[in-house]
């Protein structure tokens, strides 16, 4: 063989061995398994959850393990000791080669991504990738949520995204009461006064006592069940959980809102109800258990309308009462305003990091890429599939039949079927632990059963119908913000006391305990006191810097 032979040969046989970023690592190609050929041991740190025995004899990690070609090394931190024991691994300096579940958050990896501590993925991403392709293409707003400041990305995420749950600030009123009533659904703040004032007036649940109805009920516990969320939102913008409470953003910039002349009117259309009896002082202490009992005890309900993020907050899915309760559409203000709040995020960042300094970077990117393809998050989520189960035993989910209804309705294709409940301890799958991608395809993809699907189907469609068509555009919102560790103390110290006071305030107002105009400059200037203003200064500061042109 002559010398350019030899070249040629050794040339065909280089070009034909999958590489590394560093030549050395040998990896299949993007989105193919075994990613190594020869096993490999990667040490996981992982954050423990009730719901698994053991996740190195769990069956999603023995066949994920032999899938890969890649074994892992467990080192478990307790589920309640979480943020302790990845602030400690941090400040060690010694990382594992990759911490899976713990979603370390945005901040986070935005300070130590730049100090070599975790593995900037960007040029993984465009080399090896290949799942999490799929899931920037089907929710493009991931990308830009999981880039830190300098434009790098140090974590892959979990994503899922419910759609019902983007839209959690409800009511819910009674339908029977409606009909003893003879009136409609509200769909302004004065009809919905009027349809209170009905139900406080008249028998409305039928039971013959014309005194024992409450019309309206809300508490401190459960889901954004307050009485200040769903009802604002007809005169100001209201998002009430989360870090954007009291904030909104438009064209780029945000202010705050809770001294705004459409929060007051209302905090006075609040006042109104009240003063009309249409709710009781207790809708500002009591928990939703109390709620509870009032919808379920008795030979009838005793509360019209409840504000809720869905009737199972406040009645027995088993029994019959929840399904007369029918959500109150997006209420339309003295001023024409008909908006609803909606968080589109749904992800978790920082499900998957690697160490910068593993000795495998591309074979533990592409482990942690390959578990957002469809069946490896279902088998890490859900469990066994059908095919696979053990003689005797049902598996845990399996794929769509022909002519099988989607959850999600005509406009969806169904995609896989639920054949086990979730929330129990098992040894089956991680139990939502580390990446995975559950599109609005994937979830609403889920065949409709028909035994299960009732509060499902019924949040679906009333989240379509009465809360959707009045949502922000997703550009007109407050995304997730990176704030540094300084600003982040900042923040919590100063949203403290503003809650605590805008909290206080609210009730004293809405009660008629200090009056609305007199006391208003007074409650203006102590917000300001208190730092509202520097907070929308930092919130301004990161939200230019990550998401400024």
């Amino acid at each position: 063989m002559n010398k350019r032979t030899l070249v040629l040969t050794l040339l065909v046989i280089v070009l034909a061995l999958p590489l590394s970023a560093s030549g050395q690592e040998m990896v299949s190609a993007p989105g193919e398994f075994p990613i190594v050929e020869e096993p490999i041991t990667l040490n996981i740190l992982m954050l423990g959850t009730p719901l698994v025995e053991d996740f190195s004899t769990n069956t999603f990690t023995d066949w994920y393990s032999e899938r890969t070609g890649i074994n892992l090394d467990f080192d478990i931190a307790p589920p309640n000791e979480g943020t302790e024991v990845l602030n400690l691994t941090i400040a060690s300096g010694d990382l594992p080669d990759i911490i899976v579940g713990f979603g370390v958050d945005q901040s986070t990896l935005a300070l130590f991504g730049p100090q070599g501590l975790f593995l900037p993925l960007s040029g993984l991403i465009e080399e090896h990738g290949h799942y999490i392709h799929e899931v920037f293409a089907g929710s493009p707003q991931v990308r830009r949520l999981v880039t830190a400041p300098d434009g790098e990305i140090y974590g892959l995420p979990q994503v899922n995204e419910c759609y019902q749950c983007f839209y959690s600030q409800r009511a819910w009123i009674n339908s029977d009461w409606l009909a003893n009533v003879g009136m409609d659904v509200p769909q302004t703040t004065e009809e919905f006064f009027d349809v209170l004032m009905a139900f406080k007036e008249q028998d409305a649940n039928g039971n013959g006592d014309p005194n024992d109805e409450i019309p309206l009920a809300a508490a401190t516990t459960n889901w954004n069940p307050n009485i200040d969320g769903f009802l604002m939102n007809p005169f100001v913008f209201s998002e009430y959980a989360g870090q954007n409470r009291f904030f909104e953003q438009n064209d780029g910039v945000i202010t705050e809102n809770v001294t705004s002349e459409g929060y007051r009117e209302g905090l006075r259309y609040l006042n109104r109800l009240f003063e009309a009896g249409l709710f009781g002082e207790e809708s500002f202490t009591q928990p939703m258990d109390q709620v509870r009992q009032q919808v379920e005890g008795g030979d009838a309900p005793t509360i019209g309308t409840v504000i809720a993020g869905g009737p199972h907050s406040f009645a027995n899915i088993g029994g019959d009462r929840w399904q007369k309760y029918v959500a109150v559409p997006a209420l339309e203000g003295p001023s024409g305003l008909r908006q609803v709040p909606y968080s589109p995020w749904s992800i978790s960042s920082g499900q998957c990091t690697i160490s910068s300094r593993t000795e495998h970077p591309v074979a533990a990117f592409k482990w942690c890429d390959g578990l957002y393809e469809r069946e490896t998050t279902l088998r890490s989520v859900i469990g066994v599939p059908q095919w696979e189960a053990a003689e005797g035993e049902e598996g845990q989910w399996r794929w769509a039949e022909e002519g099988e209804p989607a959850l999600g309705g005509d406009e969806f294709e169904a995609i896989w079927r639920r054949l086990s409940t979730f929330g129990s301890l098992q040894n089956a799958h991680w139990a939502q632990r580390g990446p995975s991608y559950r599109s609005n395809a994937f979830r609403l993809g889920e065949v409709l059963r028909k035994d299960a699907a009732g509060l499902a189907v019924v949040l679906l469609e009333e989240t379509r119908v009465a809360y959707a068509p009045y949502a922000r555009d997703i550009e007109d919102l407050i995304p997730p913000l990176a704030l540094t560790s300084a600003q982040a103390a900042e923040v919590t110290d100063l949203r403290l006391s503003i809650n605590d006071f805008v909290a206080q305030m609210t009730a004293e107002f809405v009660l008629g305990r200090q009056d609305l105009d007199a006391g208003w400059d007074n409650f203006v200037a102590t917000l300001d006191s208190l730092g509202i203003n520097r907070m929308v200064e930092i919130y301004q500061t990161v939200y230019d810097e990550q998401y400024g042109e």
